[in-house]
């Protein structure tokens, strides 16, 4: 029986060869995502394929934390941020001025100055350190960037087919593993082949025939899929404790126009609304110790 590819991620290495790799595909984790903003059609794609990369890449992570891209622009495209935890769980928000045309690609969207940046950071909440990793903007795809990245930050040789439309998005990610021999090479060369002719698979249903049609001449085996999917974790506490950074001299003066603080998460659109007493009493001293 094979694995639905539904919102599902499969990872699988070659038996006989030095290879490794994910497929997934996202459907309503995307279709949520693309919910929450009005965004423009080539942004919709963009996106897709970057949520789609980000969780392939997402997958092997070995702690408790998040990975986050932030794509900094002065072109059309202003802000890109996908982030994706350890288990799986995805976000995403974008800024955009002027028109984005339906077939545009991220490096050119990025205008081509100085302050143009991609950023990938782990985020661990173990306590560990922080590491960030900066993606070149060279290249036309987002797979192409991906590529780039790994091939010169993590030093893995890699193969990355993505595509997004019609409300999903897929993505093939293979990758030759470290003291790979040289009797690996032509397995490397016939698969890396097969995923850059991946389209053949984007209407595929079932992961196992993924597998079988873009691996023909190979031993695959395939793991326990994991099943990706959109949630946000902002919070009214978090909302609270942005309010109480902002100030309270910036947060009486909204008051004072306003008679209430309205905050809009960036991520999922939800709105989260203090009255005048809510939020005068973020700022409130602790009520003194009782003594005994």
């Amino acid at each position: 029986m094979g694995l639905r590819f539904e919102d599902n991620l499969t990872r699988f290495v070659f038996e006989r060869a030095a290879v490794r790799g994910a497929v997934v595909s996202l459907d309503a984790a995307y279709r949520d995502i693309l919910a929450c903003h009005p965004y423009p059609p080539g942004l919709q794609r963009l996106l897709g394929e970057t949520l789609a990369a980000v969780c392939l890449l997402a997958n092997s992570l070995k702690f408790q934390g998040n990975l986050i891209l932030q794509f900094h622009g002065t072109g059309a495209l202003r802000l890109l941020v996908v982030e994706c935890s350890a288990a799986l769980e995805l976000r995403a928000t974008a800024q955009w001025k002027g028109e984005i045309g339906d077939d545009a690609q991220l490096a050119h969207l990025a205008g081509g100055e100085p302050g143009c940046r991609m950023v990938l950071t782990l985020d661990p909440r173990d306590g560990g350190p922080l590491y960030q990793g900066v993606v070149a903007l060279e290249g036309g795809s987002v797979a192409q960037l991906f590529e780039h990245y790994l091939a010169k930050s993590e030093q893995i040789e890699s193969s990355l087919w993505l595509r997004a439309a019609g409300g999903r998005a897929r993505g093939v990610l293979l990758q030759r593993m470290p003291g790979s021999a040289e009797a690996d090479a032509a397995a490397w060369r016939r698969s890396s082949a097969a995923v850059a002719k991946a389209s053949c698979v984007f209407d595929a249903a079932d992961a196992h025939a993924v597998l079988a049609t873009l691996f023909q001449a190979d031993d695959v085996r395939a793991f326990r899929p994991r099943e990706p999917r959109f949630a946000c974790s902002c919070s009214r506490q978090r909302v609270a404790a942005a309010l109480r950074l902002l100030g309270s001299d910036e947060v009486e003066s909204i008051l004072a126009e306003l008679g209430t603080v309205g905050v809009d998460c960036e991520f999922c659109n939800r709105r989260y609304e203090f009255d005048y007493a809510e939020a005068r009493g973020l700022f409130a001293p602790p009520p003194a110790a009782v003594a005994h």
